[in-house]
């Protein structure tokens, strides 16, 4: 799974920077995509004790999120480092370091969130999590897809993307609900032979609306930069579907939101 994640996410940061090439024609792909490796890495610090057989210190100050946070601070000051020995003025130096860091942080933290995520809980309480919030993800992009090609009236963003409608908006609200109900409450419960429900219904609601406008808001900045970078695609890794971001552009703020409410035991390992 570690693999498979650092190959959407990384990937992602790839075609990113691709785009970012179009709009500056100095951009570096290095300086972004090594700190974008460096944060997976400090991320994955926890696996690496657990490959050498040893137990992560529980009373560790930095916690999961820690170290990731503090290579996402090191990896900001460096693209900025990356460019003094050439820097030019006038040459978009600044945009272009920017740039860099922004990519970095992103897609680093991003991977980020949903390591931690997958390490919550016992008996794989964590992978339940990661696969529910990826499947109430992106069926509440589909449900926001169809309902706005059946109903769609009310542009939200027509500058950004012109398909983007308040009534698919809410038809994948209804969707994402629906679908986080059926998996936490009844999936989830059942797959861990729980003998009673959970009774917090407020989780999955909360869950279901809140992966809805995250999806949104990470597909609309992906937009953002397509249009910034004259690209249609990120890539062609998916002939007529596009490329890895496109499959990440909703998932990337999404395991930030869904670690949160986990966090906050608003969906909690059934007893």
């Amino acid at each position: 799974m570690t693999l498979l994640a650092i190959l959407l996410y990384l990937g992602s940061a790839v075609e990113c920077s691709r785009m970012l090439k179009h709009r500056y024609a100095q951009y570096q792909l290095a300086p972004g995509l090594i700190g974008c490796g460096g944060i997976m890495l400090a991320t994955m610090t926890p696996m690496f004790y657990a490959i050498a057989r040893q137990t992560y210190p529980a009373n560790c100050p930095l916690g999961p999120l820690g170290l990731p946070l503090v290579a996402a601070m090191i990896a900001l000051v460096a693209c900025f480092v990356w460019i003094m020995p050439s820097y030019t003025p006038g040459t978009q130096a600044l945009e272009r370091a920017m740039a860099s860091g922004w990519v970095a942080v992103y897609f680093g933290i991003g991977f980020a969130f949903w390591v931690a995520m997958r390490q919550n809980g016992s008996n794989g309480w964590g992978l339940t999590l990661v696969v529910g919030m990826i499947v109430v993800t992106k069926f509440t992009d589909a449900g926001a897809y169809f309902s706005g090609r059946a109903f769609g009236r009310t542009k939200l963003c027509p500058a950004v993307s012109p398909g983007k409608t308040l009534e698919g908006l809410v038809g994948g609200m209804i969707v994402g609900v629906i679908v986080s109900l059926i998996y936490f409450q009844a999936f989830a419960t059942w797959l861990f032979a729980s003998q009673s429900v959970n009774p917090n219904w407020l989780g999955p609601i909360l869950l279901g609306i809140a992966l809805t406008f995250t999806g949104l808001a990470g597909d609309l900045l992906e937009s953002i930069v397509k249009r910034e970078t004259q690209c249609k695609d990120s890539s062609n890794v998916f002939p007529g579907l596009g490329g890895l971001w496109d499959v990440t552009d909703s998932l990337l703020p999404a395991g930030v939101v869904g670690y949160l409410i986990v966090a906050a035991k608003l969906i909690s390992q059934p007893p």
